[in-house]
């Protein structure tokens, strides 16, 4: 299988962002709340019947923000299954550079065994050739290439007898952590590319969800809006008339 590196540096900047646009949302709110309290306050000094529709409007914006709250809240689903989404990204690249450290390891030991192994190959070495044109070296000159092998190699007194088996006790010990690591890793890109496409669906759905019930909020309480200007008088009933003819449609 052909591990992607993980890279999350889109979906961290992606995150970044939508922090970013929660926290004006949330200085949004902050704001109209300060304002339809300056909006009440003036209505109290106006006239009647202007200071009735004037905090009935005021009631009508304070619901819209309300719907606006419910989509902010929407926001923060979203960002909450992005940021799930990171925690499992990194957890993938946690495993591959576990991964990079258990290949290199392996590498090592390899080595390690070959080295240790080294000796046992010279009588094979001695059969594919010599340098008298024969294809297999006579029994006199073969046992005198092995005796000058042997009277430069240790005598198997002074070698440790656990060398060879400590070197490949080594390699199997990397080669099982290495394939358990493989398998490990395979099967959290799997369960990550399930949960990548749930957290899309689910949290773009919510604040979808959310989208759609601002706006229909948002468009009834305007018509509401017009209907309470429409009792001020004829001073722009026909224009309200015409607004709130265009709302419907």
């Amino acid at each position: 299988m052909v591990h992607r590196p993980a890279d999350s540096r889109l979906l961290t900047n992606l995150l970044q962002q939508e922090k970013d646009y929660s926290k004006q949302l949330s200085q949004l709110l902050e704001a109209s709340n300060a304002s339809l309290s300056s909006f009440t306050a003036y209505a109290s000094a106006s006239p009647p019947p202007a200071s009735n529709v004037i905090l009935s409007v005021a009631g009508s914006l304070a619901a819209a923000d309300e719907a606006l709250r419910r989509y902010a809240v929407g926001v923060d689903e979203w960002r909450e299954t992005m940021r799930m989404l990171k925690d499992m990204e990194d957890d993938v690249g946690n495993i591959m550079r576990d991964r990079e450290i258990l290949v290199t390891r392996l590498i090592k030991a390899s080595k390690s065994s070959q080295k240790s192994n080294s000796g046992s190959n010279f009588r094979d070495s001695l059969l594919l050739g010599n340098g008298h044109g024969n294809r297999f070296p006579s029994s006199s000159s073969l046992s005198l290439s092995i005796a000058q092998h042997e009277s430069r190699s240790p005598s198997p007194s002074s070698r440790p007898l656990s060398s060879s088996f400590s070197s490949s006790t080594k390699l199997a010990a990397a080669q099982s952590e290495l394939q358990a690591c493989e398998a490990h890793l395979a099967a959290k890109e799997r369960e990550l590319e399930v949960k990548r496409s749930v957290a899309v669906r689910d949290g773009l759905g919510a604040r979808a969800r959310a989208m759609i019930d601002c706006g229909w909020a948002w468009g009834e309480i305007g018509q509401e809006t017009l209907r309470a200007l429409e009792s001020l008088g004829n001073g722009g009933s026909n224009h309200l008339g015409s607004c709130y003819q265009l709302l419907i449609i």
